[in-house]
């Protein structure tokens, strides 16, 4: 599977995510139902289509550290999830502390925690991870990292990663789910324009992919407009542990980011980052933002009606 293969699968899974939690109402329509549930079979397909490709090894190496930040950023995923659904408040507390915080630890307690957040999942209802949009191959990925983590040592020493081949299959699906998006949701949706407007505008910042070149960092970027929040990410798909939130305004725009447990929501009073214009914050992770386990993202326009333009990377 290709970068951009990845990115569309990552952004069905997001609009799919959206649909069952803060874009319910739009599922009500009978139309948007119906292409949602087309949808998320074909994402089912298309995740067992790509497990059972063949891996061969290619030769491309990973530093120990990479493979670290790597399961990490799917650890963070998993956190989320866990905390979020557990009933278990002692498991809760013993899963408080985001990766960014463990990360430049020591490698044991970093393995420990996150043999823990493997084992956490395995606690959790079948049902209460599907009702939540968990995608196993997160896991999976998280598992096959830590195996590697466990077998080598050292900072210098080299780890050999497998990719997947293609397969014919994969374009087939992939091509499938960009028609139902085209004829079976964006259409019915974008029809919605007047009656829930909030909801078509979360609908299509989901609906746009991330555009990761191999060789660089994930980066989303688009515009807010004033005093309108906008979903920048689902950091629960995203797995983004440590962002740097910029503001590509015009001059006097300023942007504040913030975290949410639903994605339309406006920030507290006082919530949040604040970033002018031409300037960027780097976080270590979103401690600055609001609750650890809010799950949304988001922008707002605060100073000056007209449109701003955020980017996070």
């Amino acid at each position: 599977m290709n970068t951009k293969q990845q990115n569309q699968i990552t952004m069905y899974g997001a609009v799919l995510r959206f649909l069952e939690e803060a874009g319910a109402p739009l599922t009500t329509i009978k139309r948007i139902a119906m292409g949602r549930t087309a949808l998320a079979g074909l994402v089912e397909r298309i995740g067992q289509t790509a497990t059972a490709q063949d891996h061969t090894t290619t030769g491309v190496t990973r530093d120990r550290q990479v493979v670290k930040l790597e399961a990490a950023q799917k650890a963070e995923i998993l956190r989320l999830l866990a905390v979020a659904l557990t009933a278990d408040a002692a498991l809760r507390g013993e899963l408080k502390a985001p990766l960014s915080r463990v990360l430049p630890g020591k490698d044991a307690e970093l393995l420990a925690y996150l043999g823990k957040i493997d084992r956490a999942i395995g606690t959790l209802a079948a049902a209460d991870l599907a009702d939540a949009g968990y995608d196993p191959a997160v896991r999976q990925t998280l598992q096959a990292d830590l195996a590697e983590l466990m077998a080598t040592q050292g900072q210098a020493r080299l780890i050999e990663t497998g990719t997947s081949a293609a397969t014919a299959t994969l374009p087939e699906l992939l091509a499938a789910a960009r028609e139902t998006f085209e004829t079976a949701l964006d259409p019915f949706v974008r029809a919605q324009e007047l009656a829930q407007p909030e909801l078509v505008r979360q609908y299509e910042a989901v609906r746009t992919p991330v555009k990761t070149a191999a060789s660089r960092r994930a980066e989303y970027r688009g515009p807010v407009l004033y005093g309108k929040p906008a979903l920048v990410f689902d950091r629960r798909e995203a797995g983004v542990v440590a962002p740097t939130l910029g503001n590509r305004s015009g001059k006097g725009l300023t942007l504040r980011y913030y975290t949410a447990p639903t994605a339309g929501a406006l920030p507290a009073p006082g919530q949040g980052l604040v970033v002018k214009h031409k300037t960027e914050a780097h976080l270590s992770d979103y401690s600055q933002l609001g609750a650890e386990d809010a799950p949304y993202l988001l922008v707002v326009l605060e100073q000056v009606d007209g449109e701003g333009r955020w980017v996070v990377r």
